[in-house]
């Protein structure tokens, strides 16, 4: 991979591609592209039209280095800092998990029980960079009571604000562990509708999927059966119950085999 080889964005593609190709990056084509898009500060559309557009020293320089660390399965969000969730851009770090279309059924269920439940609290749990409450918000056609989005992560919280910044949608931003926050905050008989994207997947499974090894180990990790944690939240939830009466409304991210353990965590 020699810079004097890269002249144009064609010869770029034509040279950077095979390499990812052979690294097993399925989607080798989009992210070269994506990356020479993020370098040239265009969108997408200018590398496919603008094939012969040359590329100066230092642009091959970065280029070459991103390729090198998407070699190494670096997430293209990590790369060019931003993902596409929900027909929004968020921007991500190393901090937080990259966004992905599977969790955009959360932000549809949330919606469809908030205009079910338009004074309801919306808790938003373990948000990392708060992508599925401000997908919410933004989308939501009615004004709710209150909105609270809660992560251990301070580098995470820092990402989200920004993003609620960017995306200009009021969220009460939290540090702590699962609803520990807000819990003497709720008042006796509140609604809530929590939405929870929480770590669900076993070491096992980490160690099988590359493409996830370079996420925050934190944000991944379950436990024994990936479900450790919705069992402290429930936990929580059902204590909520029993001292406060709330009603709650839980939905969740889990992967289709935990459905038969999950249930018994959460009958409802």
């Amino acid at each position: 991979m020699r810079p004097k080889n890269f002249l144009t964005l064609k010869t770029a593609l034509k040279t950077a591609v095979p390499k990812l190709l052979k690294a097993k990056i399925d989607s080798a084509w989009l992210d070269a592209e994506l990356l020479l898009a993020f370098i040239l500060k265009k969108d997408r559309s200018f590398i496919l039209t603008h094939n012969d557009k040359t590329l100066t020293s230092e642009q091959i320089k970065h280029f070459l280095n991103l390729i090198k660390q998407r070699i190494k399965n670096v997430p293209i969000a990590y790369l060019i800092g931003e993902k596409e969730f929900y027909g929004l851009n968020f921007k991500i770090t190393k901090d937080t998990l990259v966004p992905r279309p599977a969790s955009e059924k959360l932000v549809d269920k949330a919606i469809e029980t908030l205009k079910e439940n338009p004074k309801a609290i919306l808790i938003d749990v373990g948000t990392g960079s708060g992508c599925l409450i401000i997908s919410v918000l933004k989308n939501l056609k009615i004004k709710i009571k209150l909105t609270v989005a809660i992560d251990i992560s301070k580098k995470a919280l820092t990402v989200a604000r920004l993003n609620a910044k960017k995306h200009k949608v009021k969220v009460q931003f939290l540090q702590g562990n699962l609803l520990k926050p807000v819990l003497k905050k709720i008042k006796a008989k509140s609604r809530l509708i929590i939405i929870a994207n929480l770590p669900y997947l076993t070491k096992q499974e980490i160690k099988k999927e590359l493409s996830i090894q370079k996420e925050p180990r934190r944000a991944l990790d379950g436990g024994e059966d990936g479900l450790k944690y919705y069992r402290q939240l429930v936990k929580q939830i059902k204590k909520l119950q029993d001292v406060k009466n709330i009603s709650a409304t839980l939905i969740a991210e889990i992967n289709p085999w935990q459905k038969s353990k999950f249930r018994k965590i959460w009958p409802n």
